[in-house]
């Protein structure tokens, strides 16, 4: 609460009170949250588009160097006005006090933030923004130091504090959202991918959603994903938690999948080839350029979509990855 005075995040009471929330950064550190279950209900929230990491990465196709800047303290960088202010109040065992800048949990407050980084950098050359991860590039080591000068110029202009500790200059490959971008293309994190490797069994239902949302960073690296991995969306919609060994083979499966996998690359102007599949439960499909993977892509099919024909279902995967492509 002392750093929180003494940097102006937070200051002392006002009439109103929300819980508070102690959470563990991936650091150690910790970090102050208000429980705004109630406070929510009276935001109007703004609705910012969020750009995917899809739409992020494109804008560096053909760069082969790249800039990862992290902004820090993220949300705390935005300052609260008087009447803003005064909802945010907390208490603590040491007192109440009120946040001076946006606190975590707000529901405006990712659109209000991305909303901020896209304006403070609108005119630099070669840079996507998602939340507090931005990344500048280009084709060559000159165009990349001009695009990167140009956006630490416009950190100092619009006062955004970057993370040192966090951030990596000219590198020929940067870590992004469980992934690698490199003039190689995009690969899936190693770190991430021993992760799944050494992971064990899943003992209930929150180990299995944890397993699965691992599989979401990974799924476009991981052919027929949706089939390989439907007894386990299966188990994890069930009441009770029963681990048997068709969930045994399906977890091998995926391992062995993603341990072998060919990573994807950047695809560049020109013809492509879509190659789609279906089975009773699922439906996949692979991007190719010049016998290149570019992506994998699958999902389920729900009841009414497992009676269509062997036909209808390839169709319908062409349709999915068109929508998919052009949305992206």
């Amino acid at each position: 609460m002392k750093e929180g005075l003494k940097e102006s995040i937070v200051t002392h009471p006002t009439d109103w009170v929300n819980s508070v929330a102690i959470v563990e950064k991936p650091d150690k550190s910790l970090r102050i949250c208000i429980d705004p279950h109630d406070l929510n209900k009276a935001i109007k929230r703004p609705h910012h588009l969020m750009p995917t990491f899809d739409e992020a990465i494109q804008k560096h196709e053909g760069a082969k160097f790249f800039t990862k800047l992290d902004a820090r303290h993220g949300y705390w960088s935005l300052v609260l006005d008087e009447e803003s202010s005064e909802p945010t109040t907390f208490a603590t065992p040491f007192g109440r006090f009120k946040f001076r800048r946006m606190p975590f949990g707000l529901i405006s407050a990712q659109d209000e933030f991305q909303r901020r980084m896209e304006e403070a950098f609108e005119e630099v050359p070669r840079f996507s923004v998602i939340v507090d991860d931005i990344i500048i590039s280009g084709k060559s080591e000159t165009e990349h130091d001009v695009n990167t000068r140009a956006a630490l110029t416009r950190a100092r202009k619009r006062t955004v504090k970057l993370n040192k500790a966090k951030c990596i200059l000219k590198s020929k490959s940067i870590p992004y959202f469980g992934h690698v971008i490199s003039k190689d293309g995009i690969h899936p994190d190693l770190n991430k991918v021993n992760a799944l490797k050494e992971m064990p069994q899943p003992r209930n239902r929150e180990e299995l959603q944890t397993l699965l949302g691992m599989l979401n960073y990974l799924s476009c690296y991981i052919p027929n994903l949706s089939s390989q991995n439907e007894p386990l969306r299966t188990l994890s919609k069930q009441q009770k938690f029963v681990w048997e060994e068709v969930h045994d083979n399906a977890f091998d499966t995926i391992k062995k999948s993603i341990c072998s996998t060919i990573s994807p690359f950047n695809p560049s102007v020109g013809n492509l080839e879509l190659q789609v599949d279906a089975s009773k439960s699922g439906i996949g499909a692979v991007l190719i350029q010049n016998e290149n993977i570019i992506s994998f892509s699958s999902r389920s099919l729900n009841t009414t979509e497992q009676k269509y024909s062997q036909i209808e279902k390839e169709l319908y995967a062409i349709v999915l990855e068109f929508v998919t492509s052009i949305s992206t």
